[in-house]
């Protein structure tokens, strides 16, 4: 199991010096430390995460692959009790995972229809990601919201659309 603080911080509710440190130095956040506290009360100290992104009311936990379905509990319980202790909506991804992956991940409930490659008249490259139409209101958030989440974790340009067919 791997939590941005130590166990003894986690056990105690109070921080150590060197956890302390973190949180100043800005290698963790309040929010790393509240979702560390409410994941070691839920998971009974066994699952991890290796760090959160908050961009506008959403909020992703980056984690090892084999720990996403722990993070997300069955029926999706912990994940939803996380949700509604930080009041924010939350996505959770497994680090290391490809490009189609991460947008599975992101976008859901809402199905990908596909994903290609768009060259820009500059050259530039960008990747648009499909969604049926059918889906567009169970998106988690709006377009552009999801356009930034897509360039934070993949570092790829990206264009959300809603498919016609």
């Amino acid at each position: 199991m791997v939590l941005p603080i130590c166990d003894v911080c986690l056990k105690s509710g109070m921080l150590c010096q060197g956890c302390e440190n973190k949180l100043k130095s800005g290698e963790i956040t309040q929010l790393d430390l509240d979702i560390a506290k409410l994941l070691y009360k839920l998971g009974e100290g066994t699952i991890g995460f290796k760090k959160t992104i908050e961009i506008g009311d959403v909020v992703i936990i980056v984690t090892e692959k084999d720990q996403v379905g722990k993070i997300i509990g069955k029926s999706g319980k912990i994940v939803r009790a996380i949700s509604k202790k930080i009041g924010k909506k939350v996505r959770v991804i497994g680090e290391g995972s490809d490009f189609k992956e991460v947008a599975k991940d992101i976008l859901a409930p809402a199905r990908i229809s596909g994903i290609n490659i768009v060259y820009g008249t500059d050259g530039e490259e960008k990747y648009k990601i499909r969604v049926m139409r059918e889906d567009s209101r169970r998106l988690p958030a709006r377009l552009d919201l999801l356009n930034d989440i897509m360039k934070q974790l993949t570092h790829e340009k990206t264009v959300i659309v809603i498919d016609d067919l």
